[in-house]
């Protein structure tokens, strides 16, 4: 079984580095690289990512931006989906802060244009240090603004997917996720009926502030 990662809006992966040391290197893993899709749409990135997966089993692990990549992809790959694990995500708009965000011009989406008072609130709940929000700068740094901008319409033009999935899924929901609204996990709950919601003390960066409690779930997820 083979764990695929699928990063947050950075696109990058970078963010996952404690996460993925908390991983037994017994258990195979890939770490995708949004920014080296060509696709921009949800349906894109997921139809791209899924010939790199081919006839693989995978277990997957959609962190915030990617859930509907995530969600593509069992539609895609059916059974070669085992389970998903959501961390801190989404298939529908997360609430009013994306649709906010959204529309935001261009130049304002640059990282040293975002106040580490309000990234350690509303990211962080206010337990990031300035070394965790420096790592979310060089990641954010890493991407170009029109990029950023388009990830931010395309969760904000998200609809509620119809119907249900047979996917196993479970849910990493920090206790204090002030991006991601209760409407926004319930509506995973009813695509995903077998949905299990495992609570991690934090903020919307769950993965980056409790890597060990994250992994945790994941390799139970991935083992059982």
């Amino acid at each position: 079984m083979k764990l695929v990662f699928l990063p947050g809006m950075d696109g990058t992966g970078l963010l996952f580095n404690k996460l993925i040391l908390n991983i037994p290197k017994e258990i195979d893993r890939e770490v995708i690289c949004l920014n080296e899709i060509q696709g921009v749409s949800y349906r894109q990135q997921a139809e791209q990512i899924a010939a790199k997966i081919g006839s693989s089993s995978v277990v997957v692990v959609a962190e915030s931006y990617s859930g509907k990549i995530a969600y593509e992809l069992c539609n895609i790959l059916g059974s070669r989906v085992s389970k998903v694990v959501f961390i801190a995500s989404f298939v529908s708009c997360p609430g009013r802060l994306a649709k906010l965000a959204a529309v935001l011009p261009e130049c304002f989406l640059k990282p040293n244009l975002f106040p580490n008072w309000l990234m350690k609130m509303l990211c962080f709940d206010g337990r990031g240090n300035r070394a965790l929000m420096d790592q979310v700068r060089q990641a954010i740094a890493q991407v170009g603004p029109n990029v950023l901008k388009q990830r931010l319409l395309n969760i904000a033009e998200l609809d509620e997917p119809k119907g249900h999935q047979s996917t196993t899924a479970v849910y990493i929901r920090p206790t204090n996720d002030h991006l991601v609204s209760y409407d926004a996990i319930k509506v995973l709950s009813n695509i995903y009926p077998q949905l299990s919601i495992e609570s991690v003390e934090g903020g919307h960066f769950i993965a980056q502030t409790a890597p060990k409690s994250c992994a945790r779930v994941i390799v139970r997820a991935t083992t059982t």
